[in-house]
């Protein structure tokens, strides 16, 4: 807990609370003795700001009240609420003197007197809604604040002729700012992360977690509340003026009703229309969102992430055909792969042995020595790792980003689904909620395995502490569990990691399954952020840019420093003492990856010249004789949605529905990314191109809509 105001800071909004419940019995009083009789609106609108007062109070009397809000703080805001609570008993007088107004003049006066405060009102709404939470708020541009208003606006006006014309409902739209503001600090607080759709699919989770944290008020949301309390005095003023007749009354009803219905046709339209980062020529940083709530307000920035959520369906889908489709994959597998002498072997020596199963996604990590002109240089790739003999499985991994996306490599591997059908610029990491997703944490931990995940960075990079709470995880290591790393380049180094999952491994002899982001290799590669002496200086001819060569050497450098401690570790691995399995994988290729590209291979076809970019590398390895492999290194071409398949398959576990029907779809689609595919006969296609495997793909597509879309829409 941060410092906290003095709780005899208490006594302010108290007392305020005080006078405002005296005031509305006096006035109440008052009406009853005159004759003018008690209306439940003078009871009622005074009561949101009671319950304001009433909160800060409590909150403040439990110390839970930072000290950033001083006293005079408490007396502006007590006096800010209080003095809105009164004002309401103003409103009974305000509408009978337009009630005395004759015909249009009183309709005229009305319209005009709610459009106002609907205006006034969805404002503040916003500037609570950013008040509580964003800090730098007052620098977010002002197209984004209107289009922000805009929002709020049509939300009260939609439920403003919901109820008749009158203010009661729309003040649920302004509840719903402060509230989502109110979270927003907390989140960020908490986890440096931003509130995402996914966020309100899991909020049951949310709520379960929530009593782990202490909820202290700052000075901002004091006042942010303030503004809310304005924003219900406005509204507090609308109402519809008194029917002539049950007639006028009735088509009052209807009238208001249709127009309620127009105007959220309309909202609606214009949202499934118009692309809200087109619209306002922006881009949401999809691995840190937060950033962009704050730069460009919440609205805007929750409506693009909103608009990313749906996954296109294929045409004629039916669930019920994609589980007979899936179903014939599997028997075709459990008749022919999963039947062979090899594979049973190694599933009884599984069953068994439970060894421990090791995941390293290996940062940025590839063998750019496909590339002709790097080879020419002198350049041969990762020594230790291209030498390593005695793999299960090796070849090229096909990835569906490149230099960056790191999530989207990682999404396909944990749950075995492709980008190739999630949607073109999607990270599922930030949209979707994975609780009912079948993933290999999940999977381990049926098979009685602790599962721990390790990222020495952030958690709330890309949303991993939500998203490996929902999977399952037991255990998430962050930065803050390496506080004496050793680091390289851009983060603590490979080693750090892989010293960690060493110890792990020592002192828990149960089965373990370990995933590992390692951070050392990230970009950018700047000049100086690594060793002078760890340098290459390879020059591939027709690269002359220096800025280029010097990010290439620079990378180059770091995927050498992970060799070494790659070898360091399998080293070591070799001598534990307990079985244990590595599977080992670049996430993609780095951003000098494109570059070298363009300059090597000119004039190429756009789609041979782009599926260079996407291929990364991985290995699968065992420290003992897995039963039914001669570990020669087979080389093999995998999409990475089917490595995690592969690595049970080869080690002998279990495997599910979903990963038996994508190895046996490998017959005919031998790997898959979000570029293309490459058929049995060796050539790579687009997705959408018309071939002999094209009605393999559309299985593969029915399939995942049913094991993943289906599961979080």
């Amino acid at each position: 807990m941060t410092d906290a105001a003095p709780t005899i800071y208490a006594a302010i909004p108290f007392t305020a609370l005080v006078l405002l419940v005296a005031l509305v019995a006096a006035v109440a009083v008052r009406s009853h003795l005159t004759g003018r009789g008690i209306t439940p609106g003078m009871i009622l609108w005074p009561l949101p700001f009671a319950a304001l007062l009433g909160f800060v109070g409590v909150w403040c009397a439990m110390g839970l009240v930072m000290d950033t809000c001083s006293a005079a703080d408490l007396v502006a805001y007590s006096v800010a609420v209080g003095g809105c609570g009164a004002i309401t008993l103003a409103r009974r007088r305000v509408f009978h003197r337009i009630d005395e107004l004759a015909g249009v003049a009183s309709h005229l006066l009305r319209a005009g007197r709610d459009a106002v405060l609907l205006v006034l009102a969805a404002a503040l709404s916003v500037a609570a809604l950013e008040g509580s939470w964003n800090r730098v708020g007052a620098q977010i541009p002002v197209s984004f604040i209107l289009f922000a208003v805009g929002v709020v606006l049509a939300a009260m006006v939609a439920l403003y002729f919901l109820g008749q014309r009158t203010g009661v409902l729309p003040c649920l739209v302004a509840f719903a700012c402060i509230a989502f503001g109110i979270a927003s600090h907390f989140v960020l607080r908490f986890k440096s992360a931003a509130i995402l759709p996914s966020d309100l699919l899991a909020i049951g989770t949310a709520a379960a977690v929530s009593g782990n944290y202490t909820y202290e008020l700052s000075r901002h949301i004091i006042f942010a509340l303030a503004l809310f309390a304005l924003a219900l005095c406005l509204l507090s003023f609308i109402h519809p003026g008194r029917p002539r007749n049950r007639r006028v009354l009735g088509a009052n009803i209807a009238g208001n009703l249709c127009a309620c219905g127009l105007v959220v046709a309309g909202a609606l339209g214009l949202y499934n229309s118009v692309d809200v980062e087109e619209a306002l020529d922006f881009t949401y940083d999809v691995w840190m969102p937060q950033f962009t709530y704050m730069q460009k307000g919440v609205i805007p920035s929750f409506l693009a992430v909103l608009q990313d959520l749906p996954i296109e369906e294929s045409e004629g889908y039916d669930a019920d055909e994609a589980q007979d489709i899936e179903d014939a994959y599997v028997q075709s597998f459990d008749l022919t792969a999963g039947a062979t002498e090899a594979r049973l072997a190694a599933e009884a020596q599984f069953n068994e042995m439970k060894p421990a199963v090791v995941a390293i996604m290996n940062e940025s990590f590839s063998d750019l020595s496909i590339y002709e002109g790097l080879r020419a240089a002198g350049y041969t790739g990762p020594a230790f790792y291209n030498s390593l003999g005695d793999t299960l499985q090796r070849g090229a991994l096909m990835s569906s980003v490149v230099g960056g996306g790191t999530c989207n490599t990682e999404f396909e591997f944990l749950t075995g689904n492709s980008m190739a059908f999630v949607g073109s610029g999607k990270y599922p990491y930030q949209l979707y909620d994975f609780s009912d997703v079948s993933n290999l944490a999940q999977q381990f931990d049926e098979l009685g395995y602790k599962t721990t995940a390790i990222h020495p960075q952030l958690g709330s990079n890309w949303n991993r502490s939500n998203v490996y709470n929902q999977m399952g995880f037991d255990t998430f290591l962050t930065i803050d569990d390496f506080p004496d790393a050793t680091w390289y380049h851009y983060g603590p180094s490979d080693r750090t990691c892989y010293d960690r999952i060493l110890q792990m491994l020592r002192e828990d002899p149960d089965p373990q399954f370990i995933f590992n982001v390692t951070m050392q290799n990230h970009g950018g590669y700047d000049a100086g952020t690594v060793l002078e002496e760890d340098l290459l200086g390879i020059a591939p001819e027709g690269i002359t840019d220096p800025d280029t060569l010097s990010s290439l050497n620079t990378y180059l450098a770091c995927i050498q420093a992970s060799d070494r401690d790659l070898e360091y570790f399998i080293n070591e691995l070799r001598t534990i003492g307990r079985p244990v399995v590595l599977v080992f994988f670049g996430d993609h290729q780095p951003s000098v990856g494109p570059t070298l590209n363009e300059a090597l291979y000119p004039g190429e076809d756009a789609f041979s010249h782009s599926w260079r970019e996407f291929v990364s590398t991985y290995i699968i390895w065992a420290n003992y004789d897995v039963a039914g492999n001669d570990q020669v290194s087979a080389w093999d071409e995998l999409g990475a949605n089917a490595l995690g398949a592969q690595l049970l398959y080869d080690i002998g576990a279990p495997l599910s529905d979903q990963q038996k029907a994508t190895l046996a779809t490998r017959a005919s689609v031998t790997s898959l990314n979000a570029l293309g595919y490459r058929g049995a006969d060796g050539i790579c296609q687009a997705l959408d191109a018309n071939s002999f495997y094209s009605s393999t793909i559309d299985d593969l597509r029915k399939m995942q809509y049913l094991n993943f879309a289906e599961k979080v829409q």
